[in-house]
């Protein structure tokens, strides 16, 4: 009441002009000042500041006033504290309105300015950082400003915390001196961990009152504050943690390493693996540490967590790191990190012969992550089939252990899943790879293993790319990349199977551009860690992509190189029948027919041939002019499912050997077979690599024969450029105009003699131009010149 009288808010016949006059008992004194107030100027403010009131009936009675005045006064209420006030109707009614610190909280302009205000140049990041510290708290942005410029440039952004003078004496004097005195040492204990529970605060203080502590620190002060999206979770302001933290150093230095190794405990126990080896490197409890990594944080290199869970163990002293098999698998995952693979294999060779004389339970976990390493040496080397018994001695060895924690046996089984499926796909076996792979997404994603998860997805998206299922490729390629993208992990080793998939789908599908961009993507993601089947993947495709545009020199050039880099470790027998086969297609494009007959005569003596080299197989046949023996290759049963590129492939080929028969109505169907499936997927590429000139007259044809898939097929004929496909010996005006003539006769049943009496000539005279004939076409008879005429479109 006092202070209205002395803002001059009471008139002078207002009853609270003379406070004598106020009645002494409680309720005649509450109807007396309701009746007082509600005589003041509507609009009259009443601040009642450092509200810090443990009279429970004067609470009561301010409470009173402020609902019986709510019409004529205004009243702001200030407290460090929660207030805990009955104003349940008036909050209802929307008449009352709760000011945080968090709405008190500078942004960064405001932050900045008051920088300015103190002469201070500092860089938005240098705000921003600040900001974070302070949390926008404007009496902790005042002392980094008085920090800062009381300096004369001696203090940098980054010495500011806590433990700055002021702000130490500020916050001992306002938060540890004052309601939150009691629980000082609950504060001091509690302030190495970021975030906080009441079990995890009983586990390090040993006592069992931290829920009720925990609350109320969080009622008496805005320093400790509940954690956002998690309820039961609490956390301390920085500073205020700064604070703590170095008083607790100062006070009770020798308690510190073991309250972290009791919070490095809990959390290991409640699944918390990284807060458990943060705690660990904070008590320097490397021999825990070794343990947690082993039992729990090694699948985590191929998670999200891969880099903060590197540098923690960088943190080991080196001389620790070979004393102990657990600290050697340490430093065998820091050098998978780095992609040093050569140097695994002595990690794990020193780890085993550190566990000589250990009991199994210690041994087995330990040999799982030993083997998890092992495998992703055989992966980086390619030596596939020894990849496959690793992966499976892997998957035995985790259906005996029972892990403390069953989250980790699912993160290992993904690793071996995915590295099963890896080892098929690459030794032929595609319908297994995919079923390993699936299930090796399936258990990445349960098990939190966001690069396993992503690199299985790219893999599938490789099998089906490899089978030629090039919708189905493409899908899952763009699941992965969207997946990595966002996680963050669009160029790492993992990504490279997504970008490979995605440039072998493009490429099939004429995309060229996008084709060389997903190359681009895996080439820069291969530079950060490599596998050598990637690399010679990458190069096929490479080769793949310079046919489809039209450079035959700089495919073979790349198919050479791949050659020439192969690592003499690679085993993976699917990967070089695939570069095979891109080097066939090549021969084909180029006129080299011969030796892909010879190539898969030798082959199909030792294997059976798959249907995409059988087609492949019959592509040379017909260049040879060999009709009989190109239509037994395509006879061959069809492969279940059917591979739908190499389905293309065939159909174009049948129609083409059913127009040089002379068997229109077969070549329209073929085509429109071929149109049809190709539609479905959006393949092009084969008819723009493989297709001749009569390829385009039989496409023309078919929209002119039917609306089946008209708006693909003119797509088709516009992206084929006929100079780009056909060979060196191409050239309509190779042959003269008399040559010309009696290749016409070719298809038909006339003799030499015949042809020489319809064009007037003797039979010498038509022997001669069929030789120039064979020659120029490079046929070694009538029918493989009457094939390679029809291919380059002269008849």
């Amino acid at each position: 009441m006092a202070a209205l009288r002395a803002a001059n808010a009471v008139p002078p016949d207002n009853p609270l002009i003379d406070p004598s006059h106020v009645p002494a008992d409680g309720v005649e004194r509450l109807r007396h000042l309701s009746r007082a107030l509600g005589r003041l100027r509507p609009g009259t403010v009443l601040v009642l500041d450092d509200f810090e009131v443990e009279d429970r009936e004067l609470v009561r009675e301010v409470v009173d006033l402020v609902r019986t005045s709510a019409h004529t006064l205004h009243v702001v209420i200030v407290s460090r504290s929660q207030l805990d006030l009955p104003l349940h109707r008036l909050r209802a009614a929307g008449a009352v309105a709760d000011i945080r610190s968090a709405d008190l909280a500078f942004t960064a302009s405001e932050a900045a300015e008051l920088f300015r205000r103190h002469d201070l140049d500092l860089t938005d990041e240098d705000v921003t950082t600040l900001l974070r510290r302070t949390e926008g708290w404007p009496a902790g942005l005042q002392f980094a400003a008085t920090f800062l410029s009381g300096s004369d440039g001696r203090h940098s952004v980054a010495e500011f915390a806590g433990d700055v003078r002021s702000v130490d004496e500020y916050l001992t004097g306002e938060v540890l001196a004052g309601p939150s005195a009691p629980l000082r040492p609950f504060l001091l204990r509690t302030s190495i961990c970021e975030h906080l529970c009441a079990e995890l605060a009983d586990a390090i203080t040993l006592g069992g009152d931290g829920r009720r502590s925990l609350e109320e620190l969080e009622r008496v002060n805005d320093f400790v504050m509940r954690v956002s999206g998690k309820p039961q979770w609490f956390r301390y302001h920085p500073l205020l943690r700064d604070v703590l933290q170095h008083r607790l150093l100062r006070e009770s230095p020798a308690i510190v390493p073991e309250l972290h190794r009791r919070a490095a405990e809990w959390h290991a126990a409640h699944g918390g693996t990284m807060e458990a080896l943060e705690h660990a490197v904070a008590a320097r409890d490397w021999a825990y540490l070794g343990h947690l990594v082993v039992t729990q944080a090694a699948p985590l290199i191929l998670s999200a967590k891969r880099v903060p869970l590197t540098q923690l163990l960088q943190q080991v002293p080196p001389e620790l790191l070979g004393t102990v098999a657990e600290l050697m698998v340490c430093t065998a995952l820091l050098r998978f990190h780095a992609g040093d693979h050569d140097a695994i294999g002595p990690c794990v060779a020193g780890a085993r012969r550190l566990l000589q004389g250990r009991p199994d339970a210690e041994r087995l976990p330990i040999e799982i992550t030993l083997r998890s390493l092992q495998a992703g040496v055989l992966r980086a080397v390619g030596d596939m089939p020894r990849l496959l018994e690793e992966a499976d001695q892997m998957l035995t060895l985790l259906s005996e252990v029972r892990f403390s924690q069953g989250l980790v046996a699912t993160q290992y089984r993904a690793i071996a899943l995915d590295n099963m499926g890896v080892g098929l796909l690459w030794t032929g076996r595609p319908d297994l790879a995919g079923r390993h792979l699936w299930a090796a997404s399936t258990a990445a994603q349960a098990a939190d293993v966001e690069l396993v998860e992503i690199d299985a997805l790219g893999h599938l998206a490789l099998v089906e790319a490899m089978v030629g299922s090039i919708r189905e490729a493409g899908r899952l390629a763009g699941a992965a990349r969207e997946l990595a993208d966002r996680r963050g992990r669009l160029h790492p080793l993992q990504s490279v199977a997504v970008h490979l998939a995605a440039a072998l789908t493009h490429i099939e599908r004429n995309e060229t551009v996008q084709a060389q961009r997903a190359i681009r993507q895996g080439r820069r993601a291969r530079t950060v860690h490599w596998e050598a089947v990637h690399t010679m993947v990458l190069l096929g495709a490479q080769a793949r992509l310079a046919l489809v545009v039209g450079e035959p020199a700089r495919a073979q050039d790349l198919l050479n190189q791949a050659r020439r880099e192969r690592d003499p470790r690679l085993r993976a027998p699917a990967l070089d029948r695939w570069l095979l086969l891109a080097e066939s297609r090549l021969d084909l494009r180029s006129g080299r027919w011969r030796r892909v007959e010879a190539r898969y005569a030798r082959l199909a003596r030792a294997h059976d041939l798959t249907y995409a080299e059988r087609v492949c197989r019959a592509h040379a046949a017909f260049a040879k002019g060999d009709l009989d023996r190109a239509a037994q290759l395509l006879a061959a049963p069809q492969p279940v499912p059917p591979e739908t590129v190499a389905g293309v492939e065939e159909r174009i080929i049948a129609a083409l050997l059913a127009d040089a028969a002379g068997d229109g109505i077969h070549a329209a169907d073929s085509v429109a077979e071929a149109l049809d499936l190709a539609d479905q997927e959006g393949i092009r590429r084969p008819f723009v690599s493989m297709g001749d000139a009569r390829l385009d007259v039989l496409i023309a044809q078919h929209l002119v024969l039917t609306h089946r898939n008209q708006l693909f097929a003119d797509e088709i004929l516009r992206e084929i450029q006929a100079p780009d496909r056909l060979g060196p010996h191409a050239r309509t005006g190779d042959l003269s105009e008399r040559e010309t003539e009696v290749l016409r006769y070719l298809p038909t049943m006339l003799t030499a003699a015949d042809i020489a009496g319809e064009l007037g000539v003797s039979v010498n005279t038509v022997k001669a131009h069929m030789r120039a004939i064979y020659r120029k076409l490079a046929a070694g008879r009538r029918q493989e010149a009457v094939t390679r005429a029809r291919q380059r479109g002269l008849l």
